[in-house]
């Protein structure tokens, strides 16, 4: 499925810099993960596009090395999800198995 948080495919949804910024492009990336919730992800189009190496993975700030910035992005990833689907935050918990707002 699409995204349903981030239309624009050509900058990072988190430093904004356009796709050919970093060395390896934009790479997609699933907001919420382990315990099936990848696959989740997926299917309700909870997933953004950010920089592959400064964002993603490996720079002090990416979503996979910076707490604040992951529970950021999840918390964005919630309310739209909540938004877009009519989701109570219980709801939400149902499906997701934690809170993040």
């Amino acid at each position: 499925m699409k995204s349903i948080i981030q239309e624009d495919r050509e900058h990072c949804f988190i430093c904004g810099r356009n796709a050919h910024a970093d060395y390896f492009g934009l790479e997609e990336h699933h907001c919420f993960e382990g315990y099936g919730r990848r696959a989740l992800s997926e299917k309700y189009g909870l997933k953004i596009y950010i920089c592959g190496d400064r964002c993603h993975r490996n720079g002090k700030d990416s979503v996979h090395k910076n707490a604040k910035v992951d529970r950021a992005v999840k918390r964005v990833a919630q309310k739209v999800a909540m938004r877009k689907y009519g989701w109570s935050i219980e709801q939400f918990i149902e499906i997701f198995r934690k809170n993040y707002l």
